[in-house]
């Protein structure tokens, strides 16, 4: 078994999801979810993803969940990630864990465009183009959770700082304004 399969069923098991690749559903799962995380984490774990109908599929990891059916039915995985992974991971959880199949298909989907050049706008649009059944408010969900998961602490804390300096001056301007009806 490759090492970024071990390291995939590895995140898949801090998500708590097994993937029985006798079932399409699951199959869907396993491409939607490996493609999510690559970009959730910056690193590559399949780098043939192309789109079809369903979104970013990799042949590569379809081969390696046919050829290692029980290792990912099971959470089969000797490999132990790092603190720093298993932390970043966990942070996603709460977010993955509540999307189904077609939530997960329309964010996998819009990172996949996202990738290939569109902006966050063009993206949406052509997700509809593409895949005319779904409804622009679920498109926006999808761009809402892609938000959600790429907002690192660190970006989160220099917005919030940011915020609190902007609150300071308009508090500063306010009081200011105040001072001539004194």
């Amino acid at each position: 078994m490759k090492i970024q399969t071990k390291k995939f069923i590895s995140y898949l098991n801090l998500l708590d999801v097994r993937i029985d690749s006798d079932k399409f559903e699951c199959r869907i799962k396993a491409q939607k979810l490996a493609y999510i995380l690559q970009k959730f984490i910056g690193k590559t774990l399949y780098d043939d993803f192309n789109f079809y109908m369903r979104g970013p599929y990799s042949r590569e990891l379809a081969k390696e969940y046919f050829n290692h059916k029980e290792d990912f039915a099971k959470g089969r995985s000797n490999l132990e990630l790092t603190k720093e992974e298993k932390e970043e991971i966990k942070r996603a959880v709460p977010l993955l864990k509540e999307l189904n199949q077609m939530e997960l298909e329309i964010v996998a989907s819009l990172l996949y465009l996202k990738d290939t050049g569109f902006d966050e706008n063009q993206a949406e649009i052509k997700l509809k183009d593409l895949k005319p059944h779904l409804k622009i408010e679920d498109i926006w969900r999808g761009t809402n959770t892609i938000k959600k998961l790429l907002l690192t602490e660190k970006l989160r804390d220099a917005i919030m700082g940011s915020l609190i300096e902007e609150m300071k001056d308009w508090d500063s301007i306010s009081n200011e304004s105040l001072k001539k009806f004194e």
